[in-house]
This record gives structure tokens, sequence and C-alpha cells, in this order.
């Protein structure tokens, strides 16, 4: 990749990056991670072996939760909403290809959930550091949690990857709703892939199909494992990477060519 390229790409990086902000995203974080210190301090009355279990289940589905979605109602503006407030031309216009904006515009917010994402940890950690202060928790809070928030993370790119691709193809609306579908049925991969089980008669050549065509969302969460004290090995977090990676790089040359084709 030449040096002007990636100026090109940073530039449009850095401006989705600012975009973003200004929608303020980020304060909705800052709240997240208020309320996340309080009810930690709330919950310190409960048992002491549980009380850790509690506040990082629901840290780290809160993470989920709202990184999720802001992936989705801000990724699936990234194209579609250009073209409509017309705002993609004069860009285009500019020694700038379609294949840049778009990974210019990937970038720009895949750093906006790592900054809303570490927000949320800081806020998780806070949480779990005032209730030890307070002696309701013996041990320091361990980095285990911050393996799951980075297989939380990947997922989210993944998200951002599709988003990018239904959002090259239809309006934002429509790709909210393909983008949602998709993520709520990856999240279901195992149990699609048991159908047959279920409901006989279904091939089972069909459901292996549906299982490794569709992005698995569920190997994401790492959330119980972790939670209940469980190491994951550094090999299946570098797997879990290289899937988001890999699918990502595919879904996002599919965008580019689908968005080198479109009439504008």
């Amino acid at each position: 990749m030449g040096s002007g390229r990636l100026r090109r790409i940073i530039a449009v990086a850095t401006n989705t990056y600012r975009e973003t902000v200004r929608e303020r995203v980020l304060y909705n974080l800052v709240f997240f991670a208020l309320v996340m210190t309080v009810s930690g301090l709330i919950l310190r009355d409960l048992a002491v072996r549980q009380d850790d279990k509690i506040i990082k289940d629901l840290g780290l589905a809160a993470m989920d939760v709202f990184g999720t979605l802001i992936a989705i109602f801000i990724g699936v503006g990234l194209v579609s909403k250009e073209i409509e407030k017309r705002s993609l031309y004069p860009l285009l216009a500019r020694p700038l290809t379609r294949s840049e904006f778009l990974l210019g515009k990937l970038a720009g917010l895949a750093f906006t959930l790592l900054v809303n994402l570490g927000v949320m940890t800081i806020g998780l950690y806070a949480t779990l550091w005032a209730i030890r202060l307070r002696g309701a928790l013996a041990a320091p809070p361990d980095a285990q949690l911050l393996v799951a928030v980075a297989a939380i993370y990947a997922g989210m790119i993944l998200v951002l990857a599709v988003a990018l691709l239904f959002s090259t193809v239809t309006s934002s609306t429509m790709a909210a709703v393909w983008t949602f579908a998709l993520v709520v049925v990856g999240r279901y991969a195992d149990v699609i892939r048991n159908m047959r089980e279920v409901v006989p008669g279904v091939p089972s050549w069909l459901t292996e199909l549906v299982y490794y065509t569709l992005p698995n969302f569920a190997q994401f969460d790492l959330k119980n494992r972790v939670v209940h004290g469980e190491s994951v090995p550094l090999a299946t977090l570098v797997l879990i990477l290289a899937y988001s990676l890999s699918y990502s790089t595919v879904l996002l040359g599919v965008a580019a060519l689908a968005f080198r084709r479109k009439d504008l």
C-alpha cells in the first residue's frame, strides 16, 4: 500500500471518527461506566463468592449488547447515509477510490468502537476495584477479563463488515434490518447446525452449509468461561481473531466490488 493511499484512508478514518463523536455515542458509554460503578456498590451486600461473578457477567454482557448495537446502527450508515445526503460525490471527485473510502470508513468506526469498549472496560475494572476496596472482594480483578473483551471486539469488527456490505447495496433502514437479523441468526449458529435433530427430514448438508457460510457470532462469547474462572488458551483467542479478520476481509472485498459497480 503506497503512502499516498494510506494517507487518504487515514484521512477518511479520522473524519469518520469525528463524525461519530459528534453523534454523542461516547456520552452513552460514560453513562454506562457510572451505572456499572453504582450497581457494583449496590451489589456489595450479596454473597462474596457470587458478587464479582455478577458484576463481571453484567459488565461483559452490557459491552457486547451496547457495542453490537453501536456497530449496527452507525455502521449501516457508513455508505448509504453518504449517498442519501449526497456528501459522497465531492469525496469521490477527489483522488480517492471507492475502496479507499470503504477502508477509511471501516477503520474510523473500528477505532470508535475500540474507544467505546475501552471506556466500558475501565468502568468494569473500576467497579471491581471499588468493591474490593470495600472489603467485599478478596482477589484483585484478573486479566482474563481482557480476553473476553478482545473476543467481543473481534465480533464487533465482523458486525461492522456485515453492516458495511449491506450499506453498499441497500438503504440504511434495510441495511439495519438485514444486519440485525444476520447477527441474531449467527448467535444461534450451533442451534442451526443441530436443527436436523429437532426437525426430522432437514438434510444434514443443508445445515452444515448454512453453519459454515453464515458468520458464527456465538464463538465470540467467552463471557461464561471467563466469569467462572476458566482460563482461555491463547490459541483459542488467536483463532477467534483470525476468523474475524478473514471473514471481515472477504465481506469487505464483496462490498468493494458491489460499491465499484454501483451507479452514483
